[in-house]
C-alpha cells in the first residue's frame, strides 16, 4: 500500500527539487482567502478557511508519512506583500500547532481511561481469582465469580482496543498535523506550468 501511495503522490503532487518536498499547491485571489470570512480577529488568530483545513488533510493523507511537504500559495501578480504574509504564516503554524494539541490532548484523554480500564479489569480478575479460590462453589458464587471474571476481560480488551485500535487514526492524524506544522510556507506570485 505504502509504494501505491509514493507513486500516486508522485503523480498528483510535484516535488520541490531544492528541497525534495511534496508541495501541497493552493492558488488564492488575496491573502484572506485563507481564512474564515465569519471569523473577525486579526489575522494571526484567525480560523482557517474550514475547506482549506480539509484540502489539508486530504492532501497529508495522500502523501505518504515518510515524505516532507511544503505548502505553496499562488498569488496573482501584485498581491505581494510581505506583512500579510508573516501575518498568514503565523495564523497558520497557529492553526497547526493548535490542531496539534487539540489531538495529543484527546490521545491523552483516551490513555487515562485505557489505564483506569485495565485497573479496574485487573483488579476484577483478581477479585475473581481469590473468590474462586475462597468461597464454596454454590450457583449464586459461580455466577458472581464469572462475571467478575468477563467484567475484568471486557475492562481490559476495552483499554487495549481504545489503544491499539480506535485511536491509531488519531495517532496518524497527529503526525500529518506536525508535519503540516513543520513545513515551509511560501508565496508565489503565479503558478508555474
Amino acid at each position: 500500500m505504502n509504494k501505491t501511495k509514493d507513486v500516486a503522490s508522485a503523480q498528483i503532487y510535484r516535488r520541490d527539487t531544492e528541497t525534495d518536498r511534496y508541495m501541497i499547491e493552493v492558488a488564492l485571489d488575496r491573502y484572506e482567502d485563507i481564512f474564515n470570512e465569519w471569523d473577525p480577529a486579526p489575522f494571526k488568530r484567525r480560523d482557517i478557511h474550514p475547506n482549506l483545513t480539509e484540502f489539508f488533510e486530504e492532501c497529508s493523507m495522500e502523501i505518504n508519512l515518510k515524505h516532507r511537504v511544503a505548502i505553496v500559495f499562488y498569488l496573482p501578480k501584485g498581491e505581494i506583500d510581505l506583512e500579510k504574509q508573516e501575518h498568514c504564516i503565523r495564523g497558520l503554524r497557529n492553526h497547526f500547532g493548535f490542531a496539534v494539541h487539540i489531538l495529543r490532548k484527546r490521545l491523552a484523554h483516551v490513555e487515562r481511561h485505557a489505564m483506569r480500564n485495565i485497573v479496574i479489569g485487573i483488579s476484577f480478575l483478581a477479585v475473581a481469582t481469590l473468590l474462586e479460590r475462597k468461597i464454596d462453589a454454590t450457583l449464586l458464587s459461580s455466577v458472581l465469580v464469572q462475571g467478575l471474571f468477563i467484567g475484568g476481560w471486557v475492562f481490559v480488551w476495552e483499554a487495549f482496543s481504545a489503544v491499539l485500535f480506535k485511536e491509531s487514526g488519531t495517532r496518524a492524524k497527529v503526525k500529518e498535523w506536525e508535519r503540516l506544522l513543520e513545513s515551509p510556507i511560501t508565496f508565489r506570485k503565479e503558478i508555474k506550468p
